[in-house]
């Protein structure tokens, strides 16, 4: 009786083996995978900054769905004879067990009309906004995103039209934040898909006179009308309105490409026609918007590192601004996403 009661303890304690294998994995899958998933998709993008800046076409490889199946199975077998001869009891005990870890990963190229929807398209103006409304940097948004605001320009560090921006570029951002951070300036939608407006809270019997100033300065540099309040923003060079404030925006591939020509490079890579040179204009801004290093070797401790080119390049993770404009980028890149893409890859576990 002893024997068959510890027999059957230990098929049960098996069989509860078997029933914990989904359960017990889920945590450790979940993170696993977001893990990789972040990844991955960080040197990717690094991959393909590096790339734009060897003139080579960026390769985006899109993760559509994760399966992962796991099977524990097992047999006990018992056997026994009893006699009672001098041989005495005669018994045999067996078991089997198989463990199985199938995952399936499902990859789509990024091209056609997905990559001209993504990367090619222009981003709307209202999702910048939304962003400056969830508290991004704005400063750090329209030097990024934005190529012109009513035809003032921002610098470029494009070989074909390298350019420090324009001195009111930089003022206007100062102004435009400066008044936010008061609540002097809102931003509001005429309807559900209509254009964001922006306006003034500000009372001009009331106000402070350095408020009152940068709103008529801004007024100034827009070529809006002092007296009004409330101004249609829209995507365009110029504005077709009186009282319009035409945002130029750039393209997640325009983006990738100003970014590139900030990668530092070897110089013999220069000297060689391999790359052109790095953007060095004087910046009208105190601080470079992105910086990514070269180095021979693997470094330690970087935030993100690709090797190409026969060299490393990567992000220092105590290059603060640089991470930031990094974790702008792919924010935005998330963005232009539409249809099934924009929710991300699904990831099924199978226990």
């Amino acid at each position: 009786m002893f024997r068959f009661i510890l027999t059957l303890l230990i098929f049960l304690s098996f069989s509860a083996g078997c029933a914990s294998v989904g359960p017990g994995t889920l945590k450790r899958d979940h993170f696993d995978y977001t893990a990789a998933i972040g990844q991955t998709s960080k040197e990717q993008l690094l991959r393909n900054i590096v790339r734009l800046r060897y003139l080579d076409a960026p390769v985006f490889l899109r993760v559509d769905s994760i399966i992962n199946q796991y099977s524990l199975e097992g047999t006990v077998s018992l056997g026994g004879t009893s006699t009672d001869g001098i041989a005495g009891d005669a018994r045999t005990f067996g078991g089997t067990g198989r463990w199985a870890d199938r995952p399936t990963i499902t990859y789509a190229p990024l091209s056609g009309g997905t990559f001209a929807q993504n990367m090619l398209t222009p981003i709307r103006p209202v999702a910048l906004l939304a962003l400056v409304q969830a508290g991004w940097s704005g400063e750090f948004l329209f030097r990024i995103a934005v190529r012109s605001v009513n035809a003032i320009e921002n610098e470029s560090a494009a070989p074909s039209a390298r350019k420090a921006a324009d001195p009111r570029y930089r003022e206007l951002l100062e102004l435009w934040f400066r008044l936010r951070q008061k609540r002097v300036l809102g931003l509001r939608r005429d309807g559900e898909g209509a254009d964001v407006r922006f306006f003034s809270y500000i009372d001009r019997k009331s106000a402070e006179p350095a408020m009152l100033r940068d709103v008529e300065r801004l007024c100034e540099i827009l070529n809006l009308d002092q007296g009004a309040t409330e101004f249609a923003i829209t995507y365009g060079l110029i504005p077709d309105e009186p009282n319009e404030i035409a945002l130029l925006t750039s393209s997640i591939l325009e983006i990738m490409s100003e970014l590139s020509w900030r990668v530092d490079v070897p110089s013999a890579h220069v000297s060689a026609g391999r790359t052109l040179s790095t953007y060095r204009t004087e910046s009208v801004f105190d601080r470079p918007i992105f910086r990514v290093r070269h180095a021979e070797k693997k470094p330690d401790g970087a935030y993100v590192a690709v090797s190409e080119r026969g060299v490393w390049f990567y992000i220092d993770d105590a290059d603060l601004v640089s991470k930031r404009t990094f974790a702008l980028l792919q924010v935005l890149l998330s963005l232009t996403e539409s249809g099934d893409a924009a929710r991300g890859p699904v990831v099924t576990i199978g226990g």
